[in-house]
């Protein structure tokens, strides 16, 4: 006695089952095919996390980079209040001229100011040279 099953296959005709046969190998190729552009996919986003490495650590650098040169400020108005006081103590001097009525040398403690102005002075125009540098350069990642 023949099951069901078996029923069914002998009344099926012989092309059928060879084209289920085709269409289970195609299948079979399929598989494969995924397979083979899975491993492609994951080999891509490998490169694609190696490619982005370095751009996210300019990024990290650049998370990094400080919005203004705080210190300048307050080398600035030192300067400006040193620049002040040399004003004032030259006008003194002046003053005390006038009031005698005679020449009076220079103290050399201005003397050392005037240097020590200039060279601050200068150290101030370089600062602020690297200060506009730096902006620009920085605006650039920004």
């Amino acid at each position: 006695m023949k099951s069901n099953i078996e029923k069914v296959y002998s009344k099926l005709p012989k092309t059928e089952l060879a084209t289920q046969k085709v269409e289970l190998k195609v299948g079979d190729e399929l598989r494969g095919l995924a397979s083979q552009v899975a491993s492609a996919r994951d080999s891509v986003y490998k490169d694609l996390d190696y490619a982005f490495t370095p751009i996210r650590q300019i990024e990290k650098l650049v998370d990094d980079i400080p919005g203004k040169i705080d210190g300048f400020k307050e080398f600035s108005d030192a300067l400006q209040k040193m620049e002040v006081q040399y004003q004032k103590d030259t006008q003194k001097v002046k003053d005390f001229e006038n009031e005698l009525g005679v020449k009076i040398d220079r103290p050399k403690s201005l003397d050392v100011a005037v240097k020590n102005l200039q060279d601050f002075q200068a150290d101030e125009e370089g600062i602020r040279k690297e200060i506009n540098e730096f902006n620009q350069k920085a605006k650039k990642y920004r």
